[in-house]
């Protein structure tokens, strides 16, 4: 390629772009608005989830994995097993000074101009530029994706939206041209979807695994073919095609494993019935057929059956153009881009069929697709496979997956790219609406109290580990703080004797420590505190220096030993056994050995990215000297 073409390419690319997110930004309208929605049915969820990981942050604990004051302040392991990564863009937002309901806004504004940006580069690498910008169009004001952002208020499953293209996007390359940065790039991305939703790595992986292999098997007989190979050759080509997405997904476990490996390991050390039982069991949320077609619309909750309070659609303008894109798709002569639409429009019918109540056996059959929770959430990939399929109305006769020969633009698409735009917008206006409102009393203004009476009032956030037998409705903590007063210590002083056999004092605390001095009669005495027992927990007795008297902290000797925990019956908070004599007793939440493996496996696994990052342009320049001849 010539100097003057990349030139000439590069303003025409961040036009394109540039015109993407701007068509977005009315989508961000209803964020724009003063005050904030607190009847969505996230919507307090996202600010308070935030408001924990805020203190988790600024107790210099930079993946939190503890979340302090769920469960009444027993605390809870959320962040463990609870995809974190929207959260520190929410948090980079409270750091430089926005108040938690502002940046939890922002952050929703971020994820619509991130999914605007990623679909477009996604489509337009497949499509050109006039369909990527119909399919950035349609995915953002798609009827599913606004109703994650304004009626569900869903942070992490909004913000997962930017990375479910770039997913894609990088196995697509992959598959057609392996190059490094692809592979990294494919591994980010899947990173980022993983790190971003938990229930989007139950949809997305499987959805990854069968375009690999459909892609990279039809692809490989494709040219076994055209070049009369035999079966074993064949089958070599394919397991070298498909070496690089497989490649791409282990480095993608691996930047995750600091997340995704304690979530698998440790999941059933809290409570999986509050996770998947009651109104969060799979059950009858299924979308009937008239549904799918109804402009209904609402902010009520989901039910079984078919009198939901709230709207299922498709959207009719997406619709239209899934069912003219099998023609649209046909005349596609590039065949991994035609093969790639054609597996979309496969994925998108299925996805539809397992929204309804017809799917009912196939559910049941696949047990892991039950953890999605409501059928409904297969919106995401209708909504993906939708908006692809739309923008390929755009499609040029020859589309090759060439950044050069797609930005030439048919002029019947030029002209018609104004009104389809403006029909999206059109038909998207209607739901652009979000119902901002004051906090109730047990809602907010947000702080330490206001959480606890929202736990209370609507039984969010009381999730308990597997060694309570009783799930909390209020604890003496709480009191502590509606009446005005801090929580200082965790100790349970109520079961402390009061014969002087045993006693403590609190020197320090922070959402993962406390360390106490104590006073021990003999060998039989227990401090109890009100902090739910979790896996990573661990006790240490420390030597009183007895000097100097007027500051404990500065007694601490060296460590004694580790303490054993034991938990009460029914609550399952800490129990530490203290040895006879005055001691220090610190009662510190850690590394499990799978969380530390976690850590290191990550951190290898970015090393290595960043190694192959660097490798990329060292390999395309040497193949570049190879090719030069002297003349």
């Amino acid at each position: 390629m010539s100097q003057d073409s990349a030139s000439l390419r590069q303003p025409r690319f961040a036009i394109g772009l540039g015109l993407a997110v701007l068509l977005a930004l009315l989508a961000i309208g209803p964020l724009l608005q003063p005050g904030y929605f607190w009847g969505a049915h996230d919507a307090r969820n996202s600010v308070y989830f935030l408001f924990e990981f805020d203190r988790s942050i600024r107790d210099g604990i930079l993946w939190p994995r503890w979340g302090p004051d769920w469960g009444f302040g027993y605390g809870y392991p959320f962040w463990n097993i609870y995809a974190p990564l929207a959260y520190y863009v929410g948090e980079l937002a409270v750091l430089v000074g926005f108040e938690y309901t502002a940046a939890v806004k922002l952050t929703f504004a971020l994820s619509i101009l991130g999914s605007a940006a990623s679909m477009y580069l996604f489509a337009r690498r497949l499509l050109g530029r006039a369909g990527g910008l119909i399919a950035s169009l349609l995915y953002v004001y798609m009827p599913y994706h606004l109703f994650d952002l304004y009626v569900r208020a869903a942070l992490a499953e909004s913000f997962a939206f930017v990375f479910i293209p770039l997913v894609f996007w990088g196995f697509f390359e992959l598959v057609e041209h392996p190059r490094l940065r692809a592979l990294v790039g494919a591994a980010w991305a899947y990173t980022g979807l993983v790190l971003t939703s938990n229930v989007l790595l139950v949809l997305i992986t499987p959805t990854v695994v069968a375009y690999i292999l459909v892609s990279t098997l039809l692809h490989t007989l494709r040219e076994g073919w055209s070049r009369r190979r035999g079966i074993a050759p064949m089958f070599v080509n394919f397991i070298r095609r498909a070496a690089p997405s497989v490649l791409a997904l282990l480095l993608g476990f691996g930047l995750q494993a600091i997340f995704l490996l304690p979530a698998l390991a440790e999941r059933n050390y809290v409570r999986l019935d509050q996770w998947f039982g009651g109104r969060y069991a799979f059950g009858g949320d299924f979308v009937y057929f008239h549904q799918l077609f109804s402009p209904a619309w609402g902010f009520g909750a989901s039910v079984p059956g078919p009198d939901d309070q709230m709207g299922f659609q498709l959207g009719l303008l997406p619709l239209v153009l899934f069912c003219l894109s099998f023609l649209t798709v046909a005349r596609v002569s590039n065949h991994l881009v035609r093969w790639t639409l054609r597996f979309w429009q496969l994925v998108t019918v299925a996805a539809i069929f397992l929204m309804t109540p017809a799917s009912l056996l196939v559910w049941r059959g696949v047990p892991l697709l039950t953890t999605v929770q409501f059928p409904w959430r297969m919106g995401v990939l209708t909504t993906m496979g939708l908006a692809l399929l739309g923008g390929a109305i755009m499609a040029r006769r020859a589309t090759p997956p060439s950044s050069v020969q797609a930005d030439g633009v048919p002029g019947w698409a030029m002209r018609s790219l104004i009104p389809l735009a403006l029909l999206i917008l059109m038909g998207a206006y209607p739901y652009l609406i979000a119902e901002v409102r004051d906090p109730l009393p047990t809602e907010g203004p947000v702080s330490l109290a206001a959480l606890f009476r929202y736990q209370q009032a609507s039984d969010e956030m009381t999730g308990t580990t597997a060694w309570a037998r009783r799930i909390p409705s209020w604890s003496p903590l709480a009191e502590q703080v509606i009446r005005g007063e801090g929580i200082n210590t965790k100790v349970n002083y109520s079961v402390i004797p009061n014969d002087g056999r045993l006693g403590v004092h609190s020197v320090e605390m922070s959402t993962v420590h406390e360390l106490v001095w104590v006073y021990a009669a003999d060998d039989q005495q227990s401090v109890t505190f009100l902090t739910a027992y979790y896996p990573g927990w661990n006790a240490y007795i420390y030597e009183d220096l007895k000097y100097p008297q007027d500051d404990l902290k500065a007694r601490v000797g060296r460590l004694i030993a580790r303490a054993e925990i034991r938990t009460t019956r029914d609550e399952g908070w800490i129990v530490v056994r203290v040895p006879r004599g005055e001691h220090f007793l610190e009662l510190r939440f850690e590394d499990t050995p799978v969380r530390f493996v976690g850590k290191a496996i990550s951190v290898a696994s970015f090393v290595v990215a960043l190694f192959l990052l660097a490798l990329d342009p060292l390999r395309r320049s040497s193949r570049n000297n190879t090719g030069v001849r002297v003349g």
